[in-house]
């Protein structure tokens, strides 16, 4: 088994290309997002080059390629440059995406796609409508919905028009000659609208524990992973191999989402991990961060001022509205709509239908909101605000559409796109409130940028402050889970994959001899999967002519059925099949006695006189107990031994054996 990580370097771990049995399977294909500079004008890129001499500095990111790009002094390597450095002037900050590294995988030879949650789907229209990509498609449900809603969002804040776009079609390569580092590689400009309905309607959907088989060889099981709804971790059991893959997991009590599902890693021969937290040092836990953030937004509002919380309209979001609630309840304050309560806005275009749909998601929570399904209560809090006008969504910051006096203060919005400020309503926002220090502005995706300074719009005087709120697993926290539920009942060496990150070496040493430790980078990893068993299927035609007898169990009460089966085995298309044979004359031959043994009724005469007929020469032993041994010339490796009662042929050659099996096979109606 082979399996390699295809994440670009510096990205968290979380898209794998697993290959065993002749399979070839892609575990996510997420996205990354880049926001670019406007290129200088060639008077500030000279000056920028003489500073750069000047300080010995030489930044080697892209937006710092391109913004030193001297076309009378320089050459790119990539001849879509000029016409894409056109677009570029035209467009304000564009923004451009790629996906995992696929420069080097036949798109062809993929037999499966498998999705783990709604950040991890994001790449899949670039896979099927831009590379090629034709096979089958797994995702939960509501992994597929919120995907295409977060699709839908990306379009609506990064989509342009056709004359300031690098086309999809197009992974631009931003690159230079000389001795810049390792060039930028695959970025794109986003898809369509219609790449996307086109995209979701090749995704099939499943539900968590449901088994679903790829040719007959390969089976796919979902466990929830804890981390949102639908988020799934992935197993795959082939040959009696279990083969887990560990993505974006969180195993914090109390959040919506259902739990972590342990049985994954039950006796699992292979544990690959994924999707990792790489939080410093220096933030917060989750527990710890979100009881900050609620102790800003209730200073925040006791200033009567506003809060303004970047962060996706689904996942944590669902959790935090209702603790709000709580929060402030416990303060003596009330979310509502009335003069004296604080109003949430949720303002992005896809806020009403993400909203609405959590809350007939309950098959997908935990037990505590899954049992409010049979009761006349929404699981998710937010539904009741809705229904009082507590929470109001703004899918719209069109002037028509919105008025000042639309948003009552002061109040609490939950908007934006960390990963691009520039882009949607965010901005809007932060234009907004951004005349005074007093009304704050909190980062709470794990995703956002370190510098938030830097893309914030010039005089806004709003309390920026990051603060992400991530429950996904670190890699310290492995050990113990595996510790806890890793039974592994077999007798073969298990395997554990974990990313080269900082901690990784320290996770080896923790492991047990029995456990073999792999640290993935970028490359390939083979682990050897030595296999006792596979599973045969009967051909229709052979079983037909199956004739089992019933045999006793040594209690004397239980029969168990039994029957000679003599065939060829043939693999095609990933899959053991046995089919009638063609080579035996008389399959009468084989049969089976009340004792369960193989008897082949064989005339010592006969066969010496067949191999008189082949032109065999052969060499007869016979020893006190009446055994009689044919051995064979030494060129064919083979011999036959007879004991009155079966004959055993034992060869090394297919050919060999078949045509001993012709010569010592005999009538035996008489049996």
């Amino acid at each position: 088994m082979k399996i390699q990580c295809l994440d670009h370097k510096g990205s968290t771990s979380n898209t794998f290309l697993c290959k065993i049995n002749q399979h070839t399977i892609l575990i996510n294909c997420p996205i990354e997002t880049l926001t670019i500079p406007q290129p200088q004008s060639q008077q500030e890129q000279g000056d920028a080059l003489d500073g750069q001499e000047d300080d010995g500095s030489n930044s080697n990111d892209l937006g710092s390629i391109l913004s030193t790009f001297s076309a009378q002094g320089k050459r790119t390597a990539d001849t879509q440059y000029s016409s894409l450095t056109t677009s570029l002037k035209n467009c304000d900050h564009p923004s451009v995406f790629r996906v995992p590294d696929f420069s080097l995988i036949d798109m062809d030879s993929i037999d499966l796609v498998l999705i783990a949650n709604s950040e991890c789907i994001l790449g899949l229209p670039f896979l099927t409508e831009y590379l090629g990509y034709k096979g089958r498609i797994i995702a939960t449900e509501p992994t597929i919905e919120y995907g295409k809603q977060r699709m839908e969002e990306l379009v609506l804040y990064h989509g342009h028009n056709n004359t300031s776009r690098t086309e999809p079609t197009v992974a631009t390569h931003f690159s230079q000659l000389g001795d810049l580092a390792q060039p930028s590689e695959g970025w794109r400009s986003i898809y369509t609208l219609k790449d996307i309905t086109s995209c979701i309607e090749k995704v099939q959907p499943v539900r968590y524990t449901e088994t679903l088989s790829l040719f007959s060889t390969l089976n796919l099981v979902a466990y929830s992973s804890g981390y949102s709804l639908g988020s799934a971790n992935w197993l795959l059991e082939t040959s009696f191999k279990r083969i887990a893959f560990l993505s974006s997991s969180s195993v914090y009590a109390n959040l919506h989402p259902a739990p972590f599902d342990p049985d994954i890693l039950k006796d699992a021969d292979v544990v690959v991990v994924g999707g990792l937290s790489q939080q410093s040092e220096r933030e917060l836990s989750f527990e710890r961060a979100k009881a900050k953030l609620y102790v800003h937004l209730a200073r925040t509002n006791q200033s009567l001022h506003n809060s303004v919380i970047v962060a996706p309209p689904m996942g944590i979001l669902f959790d935090l509205i209702g603790d709000i609630e709580e929060y402030f309840k416990s303060l003596g304050k009330e979310i509502g709509h009335e003069r004296h309560q604080t109003p949430i806005y949720v303002a992005n275009p896809i806020a009403d239908q993400s909203l609405k749909y959590a809350n007939i998601c309950g098959e997908w929570m935990n037990s505590g909101r899954h049992d409010l399904l049979y009761l006349p209560q929404m699981p998710l809090a937010h539904g009741e605000l809705m229904n009082t006008g507590a929470v109001k969504t703004i899918v719209s910051l069109e002037a028509s559409v919105l008025s000042e006096t639309s948003i009552r203060e002061p109040c609490i919005v939950f908007t934006g796109d960390s990963t691009c400020i520039t882009k949607g309503p965010l901005m809007w926002f932060l234009n907004y409130y951004g005349h005074s220090e007093l009304n704050t502005c909190i980062f709470i995706d794990p995703n956002s940028p370190q510098d938030i300074q830097h893309d914030i719009p010039v005089g806004c005087k709003m309390n920026l402050i990051r603060l992400p709120l991530d429950t996904r697993l670190k890699l310290e926290d492995i050990p113990s889970i595996l510790h806890t539920h890793w039974q592994h009942l077999g007798s073969n060496a298990r395997h554990l994959l974990i990313p080269g990150i900082k901690g990784a070496e320290l996770v080896k040493e923790e492991q047990s001899q029995e456990t073999q430790v792999h640290i993935y980078h970028q490359g390939v990893v083979s682990i050897d999967v030595n296999r006792d068993w596979e599973r045969v299927s009967v051909s229709e035609k052979l079983a037909k002519t199956i004739d089992p007898t019933m045999v006793p169990n040594t209690d004397g009460i239980h029969f168990s059925a039994w029957a000679p089966i003599n065939g060829s085995l043939n693999y095609y298309n990933n899959r053991l099949e046995i089919h009638p044979s063609i080579n035996v004359k008389d399959d009468q031959a084989l049969v089976l006695d009340h004792k369960s043994e193989l008897r082949i009724h064989t005339e010592l005469n006969a066969t010496i006189r067949r191999f008189e007929e082949h032109a065999i020469p052969i060499h007869i032993t016979k020893d006190i107990n009446g055994v009689t041994t044919i051995e064979l010339p030494s060129d064919m490796n083979a011999k036959i031994i007879m004991n009155g009662l079966s004959t055993t042929v034992i060869a090394s050659d297919d050919k060999v054996r078949d045509l001993l099996r012709r010569i010592t096979v005999t009538d035996s109606r008489e049996l």
